[in-house]
């Protein structure tokens, strides 16, 4: 049963997420253990871990801009595959950085 609180008496709200087990992380928002993870993610997870939107994440999919694995239908990223995706892209973009130059020239 709950209690009528009479006006004037502070409301106590917790910052934390009711409900889940003690222990599992479940209630935590912890990440599951590397065993638990997928190995092939679809768009909205491979969306999550890259930060980027879903439609941005299918668009890149179904481009093969991203190593994808079709079964039937389904176009998943192997997790595995994505992380050296990520090494590679990290490894090109610091190489194109250094080539360009500090300033541009601007003709007017």
């Amino acid at each position: 049963m709950t209690r009528v609180r009479p006006p004037g008496e502070p409301v106590v709200v917790s910052l934390h997420r009711r409900g889940g087990v003690r222990g599992t992380g479940a209630a935590s928002g912890s990440p599951p253990p590397a065993a638990a993870q997928p190995w092939l993610l679809d768009s909205r997870q491979v969306a999550g871990l890259l930060g980027i939107s879903r439609t941005k994440a299918f668009d890149l999919m179904a481009r093969n801009r991203l190593p994808v694995v079709r079964i039937g239908r389904c176009v998943r990223v192997s997790s595995k595959a994505l992380e050296t995706w990520i090494a590679d892209q990290t490894i090109r973009n610091q190489r194109d950085a250094e080539r360009r130059p500090l300033f541009e020239r601007v003709d007017r």
